[in-house]
């Protein structure tokens, strides 16, 4: 050993400790499961919800909400959708549930009913 070195502890400690690791990663990053994202159409589940109050299955729309874990106020603005034009509610039918991608969103079908 050279002078001037200056160990501290055992000089041979590290021998027999000592190891390499290799990690190798591939060149291109490996893509997961993209998730479709699936959209409910907002006519169909505005009749879902009503049809869930008529049948018995909640007693009112407070009950629905806490069922679903939406407020009271969100229950009510997607019910009211059902007093939108008829002929805007024929065309979101036509459109089918679920919808593939949004088209419309429920907050601009709202502004259409108080127009009304």
């Amino acid at each position: 050993m050279p002078k001037g070195w200056l160990l501290s502890g055992s000089p041979d400690c590290n021998i027999d400790r000592t190891f390499t690791s290799i990690f190798y990663f591939p060149h291109q990053a490996i893509k997961t499961n993209v998730i479709k994202r699936i959209y409910r159409n907002p006519i169909y589940l505005a009749r879902e919800y009503k049809r869930i109050i008529a049948n018995g299955q909640v007693k009112n729309q407070a009950d629905l909400a806490r069922k679903f874990g939406i407020s009271r106020a969100r229950v009510t603005q997607i019910i009211n959708l059902l007093k939108l034009d008829k002929n805007i509610i024929d065309n979101l039918d036509k459109i089918g549930d679920p919808m593939d991608k949004k088209v419309t969103s429920e907050r601009e079908l709202r502004k259409s009913i108080h127009q009304s």
